[in-house]
């Protein structure tokens, strides 16, 4: 592309746009093994700014990339267009509504700041990536991020109640919860808006159409799902013949990668702040086939959290300053433990809580120990795990971990079986995973 015309649309921006080579280069990738040199980087500092870039990639037949903190894993704000990155100056706390107990922001806010931000309020944004501390809401949304709290708060897409945004033509039009009448009203409409509602139903519409996707969409009880689109929701109205008595095209925005709108606002559901006591048992297991087979009895508790950590990031961290403190549960040289985190409101139902975990995980018989933590030491254990995989890119020689197959979700019972099989692929090509 001219940059002459870079130029010119910078002239046009209160914001700016780089592209420069450092620009173009700094922006070529995110957390992931991918690489695409852009056209450039625009920061905008108003939907106004958006509308403008948005008509100008238009004009020039360009793609845009919407971006926040670039924590990525898969490559999803790499790309050859114009990235646009909105974590300079769309980083507004807009409103919070007590009695609904919703928050309104702007898509740069992080994820940690939010939830500091509605500690006060008795109040916090559930889903929580390894990555909270710096990535943000808008990412969170485009990605329909789970994280270890999802199995008891859900998904981001669970929360998203509303999104304001920018469509392709440059209008805006902000997307939530509407009635069946109110969708009948909208497709009647005739705006660049209402023809998408009018594309939704004429295709989610069509009972082939609709057989295809619930016989080809993941199992339903796959709810950690942040690939593709998620058409399947949308058919749960009573539109298409399902149980809900409403429509709301942002479950399909959630997880669309920014590919459909520039969100410029989102409005999330929000949980009571998690009972003040907790426990974490972390098991320890000889090998990885014994850990699998201890996820499915253990997760017919109500954890809180449920993750793993296999010998490769724990190796990791034997020789990490920082976190060998945090090593201190660690029994042994385990293949792979599993961090599994119970709450309470009183002392007696976490006992009762951490019995009868512990009974499950007796019964099975699969774990060589148990030890169980409290208070600090829960969170000490859960930032040893965050830093698991910042610290595979320390490995020692020239073997180095490559994050390259990121968010696979499979159903539970299925997840022993899904492992040997991608563990015996793996070996077919000489290689081993880091899990």
């Amino acid at each position: 592309m001219d940059n002459n015309l870079l130029s010119k649309l910078r002239e046009d921006l209160e914001g700016d746009v780089q592209f420069d080579n450092l620009t173009k280069t700094l922006y070529a990738t995110d957390a992931s093994v991918y690489r695409k040199i852009p056209l450039g980087a625009a920061f905008p500092k108003s939907v106004e700014d958006i509308k403008k870039i948005v008509c100008f990639a238009n004009d020039e037949n360009i793609s845009l990339i919407p971006r926040t903190a670039g924590t990525s894993l898969a490559g999803q704000c790499v790309g050859d267009g114009l990235v646009v990155d909105v974590s300079k100056h769309f980083t507004d706390i807009i409103r919070v509504d007590e009695a609904k107990k919703q928050v309104t922001v702007q898509p740069g806010v992080i994820r940690d700041e939010l939830n500091e931000y509605l500690k006060p309020y008795g109040l916090f944004f559930g889903p929580n990536t390894s990555t909270s501390n710096r990535c943000m809401i808008g990412g969170m949304v485009g990605n329909n991020s789970s994280g270890t709290t999802s199995i008891q708060y859900g998904v981001t897409r669970d929360k998203v109640i509303s999104m304001k945004t920018v469509l392709s033509d440059g209008s805006e039009a902000e997307f939530g919860r509407i009635s069946t009448e109110e969708f009948k009203q909208k497709i009647q409409e005739n705006t660049f808006e209402a023809s998408l509602y009018k594309k939704v139903y004429n295709e989610l519409s069509n009972k082939e159409i609709a057989s295809e996707i619930k016989e080809n969409f993941p199992k339903p009880e796959i709810h950690r799902r942040s690939t593709g689109y998620a058409v399947d929701e949308l058919l749960k109205t009573d539109i298409f013949g399902g149980d809900l008595s409403y429509f709301n095209m942002a479950e399909l925005l959630c997880g669309s990668e920014g590919t459909l709108a520039f969100t410029t606002e989102i409005t999330v559901q929000l949980d009571p702040l998690p009972p003040a006591l907790s426990a974490m048992v972390i098991t320890h297991y000889t090998t990885l086939e014994d850990c699998l087979m201890d996820v499915v009895p253990v997760m017919e508790h109500p954890l809180q959290l449920c993750e793993m950590m296999d010998k490769v990031i724990l190796d990791c961290t034997k020789n990490n300053r920082a976190q060998l403190a945090n090593r201190f549960f660690v029994e042994g040289d385990p293949a792979a433990l599993l961090m599994l985190q119970v709450s309470a409101h009183t002392k007696k139902e976490l006992e009762d809580a951490i019995a009868a975990l512990q009974k499950t995980i007796a019964n099975s018989g699969l774990s060589y120990a148990n030890p169980v933590l409290y208070g600090d030491q829960i969170a000490k254990a859960i930032e040893l795990r965050k830093a698991g995989l910042g610290l595979l890119g320390n490995i020692v020689g020239d073997m180095k971990a490559v994050a390259c197959i990121e968010d696979t979700a499979v159903a539970l019972p299925d997840l022993k079986d899904f492992i040997a099989e991608f563990s015996l692929i793996m070996k077919g090509y000489g290689q081993s995973a880091v899990y």
